[in-house]
């Protein structure tokens, strides 16, 4: 009998850890998809922005431009900026967890490059779990000529 409870016993503890490393593993997954779809969201209202209204900071870390809205038959301006460690749209969270945000704009080749780099570690997640991560992408202006 005092065999089958060390047996219990062990089996939860392997349980216990295996979950304990799942649940790692999702809270850095959940960063990432989080950094991919902000990383979308900001590609996909570039690509459409005016003729002339990019402008990227000194800091290179915040873009403002502006987009036709068809709805509404007026232009409508975004700001994508980082405040600690959030990516922020027009000053709403968009994403968290993020050390890094910059935006390198080639006016001549009408290309803006997007490179965000997560934080080291969050909070459930241990060393290993692939964090920190670099993300990035070139968002060729459509409307700029």
């Amino acid at each position: 009998m005092a065999c089958l409870g060390i047996i219990a016993m062990a089996i939860s503890a392997l349980f216990m850890e295996a979950m304990s490393s799942y649940s790692a593993g999702q809270t850095a997954g959940l960063v990432v998809s989080d950094v991919r779809f902000a990383m979308d969201q900001i590609s996909v209202r570039l690509r459409e922005a005016r003729d002339g209204s990019v402008v990227v900071n000194g800091a290179k870390n915040q873009v403002d431009f502006a987009v036709w809205e068809a709805g509404t038959n007026s232009y409508r301006t975004f700001s994508y900026t980082i405040v600690g460690q959030e990516i922020r749209a027009n000053n709403q969270p968009l994403c968290s967890y993020v050390q890094s945000l910059r935006f390198d704009f080639e006016v001549v080749k009408k290309v803006v490059t997007i490179t965000v780099t997560t934080v080291s570690s969050v909070p459930g997640a241990r060393p290993g779990t692939g964090l920190p991560m670099t993300f990035s992408t070139r968002v060729a202006l459509r409307n700029y000529r």
